[in-house]
């Protein structure tokens, strides 16, 4: 093992991934506006599912995309929760990480939040936050319904990297946040992949 390679990994990987997540409380939203989508699901370019058992929902990542080591996670983790989110509404779950691409993606879930109770506060804060961290010219937002998930969707853009964010909601369990930061260079040839990933999102029945 290159410790010196592994460090300035380890430093590049907190940059790639540094989330930006929200803490606050909600009230009333109307969801019945979102499209239900059904993606072209490309088996070949996922990964193994993925299942987040306090989210009560399962996905594939992307082909290529591997958890990082349970030490590195450790350490990335202890620095997030210090720095986003001290109140410990935000947990982090998984990060994955496919060194080929330098594209990175982050598990995390919001406590307490889902369909059962409104929600307008939280996603309309969460969506000024975004706007105010990258510019209304380098964000599109959107929502739509993928297997009875509720996903408030943000396509971030900058000269370096392009960002899918995405809050994911259904009638158990916690909220679901995925991050896909992938280098602009290489996001015309990883889109496909990210969308396959996206279209694999499925809730977790109790017993099933």
């Amino acid at each position: 093992m290159n410790v010196q390679r592994d460090n300035l990994g380890l430093k590049a990987l907190l940059l790639l991934l540094l989330p930006l997540v929200v803490g606050c409380h909600s009230s009333g939203n109307d969801l019945s506006s979102a499209q239900r989508l059904s993606f072209d699901v490309v088996d070949s370019l996922l990964g193994p599912v993925y299942e987040v058992a306090t989210a009560r929902k399962s996905f594939h990542p992307p082909v290529g995309f591997v958890p990082i080591p349970d030490s590195l996670f450790e350490i990335l983790r202890t620095r997030f929760t210090q720095e986003v989110s001290p109140e410990g509404m935000i947990e982090f779950i998984r990060f994955f990480f496919d060194e080929q691409h330098s594209s990175g993606l982050i598990v995390s879930t919001v406590g307490g939040l889902n369909l059962t109770a409104d929600t307008s506060t939280f996603i309309d804060r969460y969506r000024q936050a975004v706007l105010a961290e990258y510019g209304n010219d380098n964000v599109k937002v959107g929502d739509y319904w993928v297997d009875g998930i509720y996903v408030k969707n943000f396509v971030i853009t900058d000269s370096m990297q392009v960002r899918f964010q995405l809050l994911c909601l259904s009638s158990e369990g916690d909220a679901l946040e995925l991050q896909y930061v992938v280098p602009r260079a290489v996001y015309a040839t990883m889109v496909k992949s990210l969308e396959s990933s996206i279209g694999t999102l499925k809730p977790l029945y109790q017993g099933g």
